[in-house]
């Protein structure tokens, strides 16, 4: 441009020749030409309509252009991260088509034709309490000092953009609907759709289009709170690119760096609360009011809670085995003996695992995430051990660290001085436990132990004893007793009667 100005004012203000002009700046006289029998100044505009109609493709590169073409539209249907590069273009080109380009042409070329089919978006305004959109994302942590891969539940509302993150060491069934009942109760309501990836724990078969077979729990999870599942395009995340942007944003900004908690729980109410201080801080787009002044407005458009939570768990059917134990997932769970034999329902929650049998709930353990293990609680085998008490010494429940250690030490004092029969006795006792509970048991075992007396009727009467102590008795006033009581008389014994039994001897 600066030149065509200069050769432009030399000609026509200077009324310099073309020789001249060519001479005094050092160029061709037929580049002073040409920009003298110009009509238009050569900005970008020009210049790239001249140039680039000036060359058309050669035959070979329009041989091979509708294969080009169609690599690429065959490439929009698949996962992104397995498309075809231009080198793996060009390579493939030259072995099944004998193509005699050159690379660095067929790189220009794809870029060019790559522009062309790029996708279109359209921008969205969504309206109050109608969407929100679910994503899993992975981070690292330090749990209980060691590092620890975890899986964050993301949803976001798409209105007021209120986001809601929580952590989990899987990505099961059971976590996937555990998030929801968590999120609805932080949202303080359902809103009427939500937008899916087609995730196994969600979608059991992909139909035509976008109709999906669902997961019976997943829409079991839907009728319970009344919202509607709408599934994106295969290897389609940007149909929800909301919540596509939560997960990194989470991980950058909440976990960063790598948090150091003693459990789940922990990381979880962290988490809950960055969340509540981020729609304080963050502006929703395109609009001057805090994420949590529109969270207020979209609350008033979304559903109520249900009165009840969902019970979020998978359920599996299950067969006691001989030593009355269930198997869930590499892991053994007692149950009472009497099932011994039978087929139970087992509900797998994140944190739980309850089983249940004859819709009576049998058994509740912690859930355990090692592998092989096998967890059992000593009440449920007291019935089989009354039968088999030597057993009671080496009994896998007994071990356990739930057990206090005054029963293992007065088990084997009692086993010292009555053998067999103090197994027996001993294992009487601990049925006790089911009418005063573990605490007083444990309370009664400890008073006989520093007595250093190791005998059931000892233990017996220490709780009788302990267990008065919580019977209060109340005397009634003369005004509430009722009045066929007032006359009633309790006549003393009379011991001499009692000595003619014995012959006047007093035993």
């Amino acid at each position: 441009m600066a030149q065509f100005h200069h050769i432009k004012f030399l000609h026509q203000v200077e009324r310099l020749s073309q020789r001249e002009i060519a001479k005094k700046l050092g160029i061709s006289r037929n580049t002073v030409k040409k920009y003298l029998s110009a009509t238009e100044a050569p900005t970008t505009i020009q210049r790239q309509k001249v140039y680039s109609n000036k060359k058309e493709y050669s035959e070979e590169t329009k041989r091979i252009l509708p294969i080009i073409d169609q690599w690429l539209e065959d490439d929009l249907k698949r996962w992104g991260k397995q498309n075809h590069t231009a080198a793996r273009m060009y390579q493939r080109l030259v072995d099944e088509y004998n193509f005699k380009g050159s690379e660095s042409n067929l790189r220009k070329l794809v870029a060019k034709r790559r522009k062309k089919l790029q996708e279109v978006f359209i921008p969205l305004d969504f309206q109050l309490g109608h969407q929100f959109q679910f994503d899993w994302g992975e981070a690292d942590i330090i749990l209980q000092g060691r590092k620890q891969r975890i899986y964050l539940f993301c949803i976001q509302l798409s209105a007021s953009r209120v986001r809601f993150v929580r952590a989990y060491l899987h990505e099961k069934q059971e976590a996937f609907l555990d998030g929801f009942v968590h999120a609805f109760e932080f949202f303080g309501g359902v809103p009427t759709e939500g937008i899916f990836d087609n995730l196994k724990t969600a979608v059991e078969k992909i139909l035509q289009g976008r109709d999906r077979l669902e997961q019976e729990s997943f829409l079991s999870l839907q009728a319970h709170y009344l919202f509607k599942a709408e599934f994106c395009n295969v290897r389609s995340g940007n149909e929800k690119g909301r919540v596509e942007g939560t997960v990194g944003y989470v991980r950058r900004n909440a976990l960063v760096p790598e948090p150091d908690v003693q459990s789940l729980d922990e990381l979880n109410d962290y988490l809950r609360e960055w969340c509540l201080k981020e729609t304080e801080r963050k502006k929703v787009p395109h609009s001057k009011e805090t994420v949590a002044a529109i969270w207020v407005k979209e609350k008033e458009y979304l559903h109520p809670l249900p009165e009840q939570p969902f019970e979020a768990c998978k359920l599996v059917s299950c067969q006691v085995n001989k030593t009355s134990l269930v198997t869930i997932e590499t892991n053994q769970y007692s149950v009472p003996c009497r099932y011994v034999g039978q087929a139970v329902w087992a509900k797998i929650f994140v944190d739980r695992v309850i089983v249940v049998a004859q819709n009576q709930v049998i058994a509740e353990h912690s859930r355990s995430y090692e592998r092989n293990q096998v967890v059992t609680v000593l009440d449920h085998y007291l019935e089989a051990l009354l039968k088999k008490p030597r057993a009671i010494r080496d009994a896998h429940a007994f071990q356990s660290s739930d057990i206090p250690d005054v029963f293992r030490r007065f088990h084997r004092k009692m086993r010292e001085q009555e053998g067999a029969a103090g197994d027996r006795k001993f294992i009487r006792l601990l049925l006790l436990h089911r009418e005063i509970g573990m605490e007083k048991l444990t309370q009664a075992l400890l008073e006989a132990e520093q007595a250093q007396v190791y005998r059931y009727e000892v233990v017996h009467e220490n709780i009788q004893r302990l267990t008065n102590n919580y019977l209060r008795t109340h005397e009634l006033t003369k005004e509430k007793t009722p009045t066929s009581l007032l006359d009633y008389k309790v006549k003393k014994s009379n011991i001499a009667q009692y000595e003619q039994l014995t012959g006047g001897q007093v035993k």
